[in-house]
């Protein structure tokens, strides 16, 4: 063995490689940004927490004086749901779920104004085609016609028809 192969041990510990500045300080602020991360991300949970409570019982007050005035069972009934063919395409199906919202004087014919009020949508159901009902313009067209002939049929005494689902298919 030769003499120049031999390295002291001293100097192979010497040119180990030291870490850089640019890492620890690279290391140090990813630790800094996930601490404030999370530190702020708790902050906004807490605040989005209390406001959704605060509006949870703020919402409460005005349900239940909607409910004081709308949901009663004299005045809110539910129609059978109606399933019929549209005019045209002839093979294209509609059901039809609503409810409607009655005048406080109809206590006592209620029953037969809602089968009344059923009929007739029934009926106009099958006259529909299916580009009269398309799209949001088409929904709120025929809203509006339902309501109209609901008012119409009981001279005035639903207040209003509450589509609650409508598949088309």
């Amino acid at each position: 063995m030769s003499d120049t192969s031999l390295v002291p041990l001293s100097s192979a510990v010497r040119e180990r490689p030291r870490r850089s500045p640019a890492i620890v300080s690279f290391i140090l602020l990813t630790m800094l940004a996930a601490g404030l991360g999370t530190v702020f991300g708790a902050q906004m949970v807490n605040t989005v927490r209390q406001s959704v409570t605060r509006d949870a019982s703020d919402n409460a007050a005005v349900t239940s004086q909607f409910r004081s005035v709308y949901v009663s069972s004299d005045r809110l009934r539910t129609l059978m749901p109606m399933v019929t063919n549209l005019a045209a395409p002839r093979s294209t199906w509609i059901r039809l779920q609503a409810s409607v919202i009655l005048a406080e004087d109809v206590a006592d014919e209620a029953r037969i104004l809602v089968s009344r009020i059923e009929q007739d949508t029934l009926a106009y159901l099958r006259t529909l085609k299916l580009s009269q009902i398309e799209g949001a313009a088409g929904l709120q067209h025929l809203r509006e016609d339902l309501n109209e002939r609901a008012k119409i049929r009981s001279d005035g005494k639903v207040l209003e028809v509450v589509l609650e689902s409508l598949v088309i298919q």
